[in-house]
């Protein structure tokens, strides 16, 4: 069973690295679309600006003379006169910054906590639609940009590929507006006549911060700061919901239909092997008897690893024959004449060593004595100070 777990193990390991490997590789694809899609933004908005620059001269030097551009024709940056692309449409800017994201959505609270809900009634700032109320329709935090109800739009060039016989060259488009451009409209009581109007909130932070675990979502609420007023989020409607033929209704799922005993088991032996899968290389939990067959399996190598050590050579045989009988012969026994002479090399070898011990103290007491004389002669010829 040993050998099937490290097989198990093994091949687990195996898959991780193929895994890391294919990871790997799908990032570096990512990383060089991203960084083409960076390169083909950054020359079709230099383009763009060039050939602005150019029909501005034209019409400025030639003037009645200059040609008519608001025709069914494609310009140089490949959009028609009046409308430009979807990704500029939708201000899908794959250059974007985490700082720039902050910044587009530091009034509302910042990019993490952003307190802005689709269903909130805002007031555009900038661009053609400038004092323009309407409702967020939706929040891409992506970029951090909010598409507004039907009434802001923008001209958008529909690409060839997705033209038709109905669809036109040219469609208006919910235009996608820059979160730092909106202002959050709130009724307000008036605090000196109590009377309630719209007022335009200029900053919103998010309080009472919660996370809930098992479901992994954040809730908070939205203040202004400094006014300590607490502004409710939208209610959010309600879609009906449409049954077809086809769905399973929450009855039926709820309906029980199995009711498991112990006397039989709770599915087929064959769907059991189908669900986990019989001759899985990562299956670690298999059956007595496969267990028991894998056991025997390996007795038996054990076994014959055992009768090949019962084949021996003579010389092995005599070695085996020697050493059986020097363990019948027991460990040897000191005689008392062993013993003695032992005694006396022991006592021997310690007197020699304390010998040795006092001619060393001899010698560094003389060395010590030799030194005291020196530095007293020393002393005695030096002239004293005046």
């Amino acid at each position: 069973m040993d050998k099937i777990m490290r097989r198990v193990r093994m091949a687990e390991r195996r898959v991780v690295r193929r895994t890391q490997k294919q990871d790997d590789q799908l990032n570096a694809i990512r990383r060089r679309q991203q960084r083409k899609q960076i390169v083909d933004v950054q020359r079709n908005a230099g383009r763009q600006l060039a050939i602005a620059i150019k029909h501005r001269h034209e019409d400025w030097e030639l003037g009645p003379i200059a040609p008519r551009r608001d025709i069914n024709r494609v310009d140089e940056s490949g959009n028609y006169w009046g409308s430009i692309s979807s990704d500029q449409a939708q201000l899908q800017n794959p250059m974007i910054t985490e700082e720039q994201l902050e910044a587009r959505s530091a009034w509302a609270g910042g990019a993490k906590y952003l307190c802005l809900a689709e269903g909130d009634r805002v007031v555009v700032l900038d661009g053609p639609y400038k004092g323009k109320i309407s409702k967020v329709r939706k929040i891409s935090k992506e970029y951090m940009t909010a598409q507004l109800d039907e009434d802001i739009m923008t001209n958008q060039t529909i690409p060839e590929y997705m033209r038709s016989k109905d669809v036109d060259y040219v469609e208006p488009a919910p235009a996608a507006v820059p979160i730092s451009s909106l202002r959050l409209v709130h009724p307000l009581p008036d605090p000196n006549t109590g009377v309630v109007r719209d007022v335009v909130i200029r900053q919103l932070k998010p309080i009472s911060i919660l996370h809930d675990r098992p479901t992994r979502r954040v809730s908070f609420s939205r203040i202004i700061p400094g006014e300590n007023v607490k502004i409710p989020w939208p209610k959010a409607e309600l879609k009906p919901k449409v049954e077809y033929e086809c769905d399973t209704r929450r009855a039926e799922v709820e309906e029980r239909t199995f009711v498991p005993t112990l006397l039989t088991p709770p599915m087929p032996q064959s769907v059991l092997d189908e669900l986990r899968g019989r001759y899985s290389k990562f299956r670690t939990r298999h059956e007595p008897e496969y267990i028991a067959k894998i056991e025997a399996q390996e007795a038996e190598k054990e076994a014959r690893k055992k009768s090949a050590k019962t084949m021996l050579l003579p010389v092995q045989e005599l070695n085996r024959k020697l050493r059986a009988e020097r363990r019948a012969l027991g460990q040897p026994e000191l005689t008392q004449e062993m013993l003695e002479k032992i005694g006396q090399v022991i006592a021997k070898n310690q007197a020699m060593r304390a010998a040795g011990k006092n001619q060393a103290v001899d010698n560094v007491q003389k060395a010590v004595e030799q030194l005291s004389i020196k530095d007293q002669a020393v002393l005695e010829t030096k002239e004293p100070r005046a």
